[in-house]
């Protein structure tokens, strides 16, 4: 049954500490493999780093990024390079259940089949977060962009706008992320509050007010950075 709720936090710490209990919640509801999809940026860090003291049952959760710049892993701007300092590397969790998005020729087909072999098939996520840009856009779909009409491929190749730090990327599809079971976008800061009322609103001329996954949707917002 689809859920959808927002909250509003005074610190980045509080929204952090709430988001790491949704998660715990979600993995321990759930038995099995517990697969997630992680943002970048700097809102998730303080996430990171609450999840990475939890004692939780690690090695049944499986990460991907729900987007990542096309990067060497070393590089400051991988996405993937920011969650193993923060967060990976603090826990203990199997090699391979970490996805982590190679660069090269034909990088968003590789990391769709990792994908569909981790999932038996069906694409689906257990939990998926997400964060939000000043023009609307989550995980790399940027408003225009024509990755938000696929309807075939579970991650999709794109070219961020003009001006964007790193332009080549893989995300997951929209059609990807509105199929998790719960996603949760997380925003902070003067900067984004207007544009993340847009998202709540579901304002569709921004791709965050596209998000309509089949189960839980959570918009998380914290005051300061």
């Amino acid at each position: 049954m689809k859920k959808s709720a927002a909250r509003s936090f005074k610190t980045g710490g509080a929204m952090a500490d709430f988001a790491a209990r949704l998660f715990k919640k979600a993995l321990l509801e759930k038995s099995g493999k517990f697969i997630v999809a992680l943002s970048g940026g700097r809102t998730p860090a303080g996430l990171f780093k609450k999840l990475s003291a939890m004692p939780l049952p690690w090695s049944r959760v499986v990460f991907f990024m729900a987007d990542e710049r096309l990067v060497p892993l070393s590089s400051p701007e991988s996405n993937f390079g920011a969650a193993r300092a923060l967060l990976f590397s603090k826990i203990t969790i199997p090699r391979g259940n970490l996805h982590p998005a190679a660069p090269g020729a034909g990088a968003a087909a590789r990391y769709g089949r990792e994908l569909f072999k981790e999932t038996g098939g069906s694409g689906r996520l257990d939990f998926i977060l997400l964060g939000l840009g000043e023009d609307g856009h989550t995980a790399s779909l940027f408003p225009g962009s024509p990755a938000l009409e696929e309807n075939k491929e579970p991650v999709c190749a794109v070219l961020a706008p003009r001006g964007v730090k790193t332009r080549r990327r893989v995300t997951l599809s929209l059609r990807t992320i509105n199929k998790a079971s719960t996603v949760v976008l997380l925003a902070s800061g003067p900067a984004k509050k207007k544009v993340f009322k847009r998202a709540l609103l579901r304002d569709k001329n921004i791709p965050a007010g596209l998000l309509n996954p089949r189960g839980e949707l959570r918009f998380l917002f914290s005051e300061k950075e």
